[in-house]
């Protein structure tokens, strides 16, 4: 009976080791034979072709299980070269792994929270567009327009009216990997013109970007607002009084009250 059990177990042992040693050969040839499609733009694409159509295109799968169809007609070179793991904030542009070299756009519905007594609720839209310099580095430029439902005050010092507002600003975004889920910090510093609230603006947010194509994205964000305003406030006592009640009040001095918000943006790339 000790020898039948010890039999199962040198039997078990071996049949182990065989499939350890399996694992270690595939990763052995996976490391060996990893196919890299170079491309007539100086890209190239890592990973295994499971579609090879003649005179058309192929398909090849990258190691995080992207399928990526390539025409021949963009193909240079069909190369074998060691493994190489994949990247984060890399150093070289790869199709379909996150944003590409060059010009990229965006526009972006808006809502900025608050729950203070001075900041105002506001929605709008904005646009910015420059170029990608870096895998991971994109800087541009764009504008916008927000709007606020002015709230009822009553302590008589402001009068109740729509707050509109048009930023422009500085964009600088940083890409933290080279996917198809990308998460993204950006900040937006710039100067804001409106009606009430106008100067100093500053917008850094968190996000993750979705890619649908090499450029085409959907991004989706959250981060904090500050934006500095100027309110026309009104005179204490029976002259504010007389002058609401005659449609006409006193504009006497501007008072300084930042908006601190919530931003939530959600838009397209292009």
């Amino acid at each position: 009976m000790i020898m039948n059990t010890t039999k199962k177990l040198m039997t078990l042992l071996l049949a182990m080791l065989l499939m350890g040693g399996g694992i270690a050969a595939q990763a052995q040839d996976k490391q060996e034979k990893q196919e890299v499609v170079k491309l007539k733009n100086g890209h190239q694409v890592r990973g295994k072709i499971v579609t090879y159509a003649p005179l058309d295109s192929l398909v090849i799968q990258e190691d995080d299980g992207t399928l990526q169809t390539i025409y021949w007609d963009k193909i240079k070179q069909i190369t074998k070269e060691k493994w190489k793991p994949q990247q984060t904030m890399g150093s070289s542009f790869t199709p379909g792994k996150g944003p590409q070299k060059g010009y990229r756009g965006f526009v972006d519905v808006e809502y900025y929270y608050s729950n203070d007594e001075v900041s105002e609720n506001h929605y709008g839209f904005s646009t910015s567009h420059g170029f990608q310099l870096k895998p991971w580095l994109f800087v541009g430029a764009g504008a916008g327009m927000k709007i606020s439902h002015k709230k009822h005050r009553t302590d008589l010092r402001t009068p109740k009216e729509d707050i509109y507002m048009f930023p422009v600003f500085a964009d600088i975004r940083l890409d933290l990997l080279k996917s198809k889920f990308t998460p993204f910090l950006d900040c937006r510093v710039g100067y804001t013109l409106g009606n009430k609230a106008f100067g100093l603006m500053v917008n850094p947010s968190l996000g993750c970007r979705i890619g649908l194509t090499n450029k085409l994205a959907i991004n989706a964000s959250l981060g904090y607002s500050f934006q500095s305003t100027d309110l026309i406030a009104l005179d204490y006592g029976d002259t504010v009084i007389k002058h609401l009640d005659n449609n006409n009040a006193g504009y006497i001095y501007m008072e300084n009250d930042p908006y601190h918000c919530l931003s939530f943006k959600l838009g397209i790339e292009f």
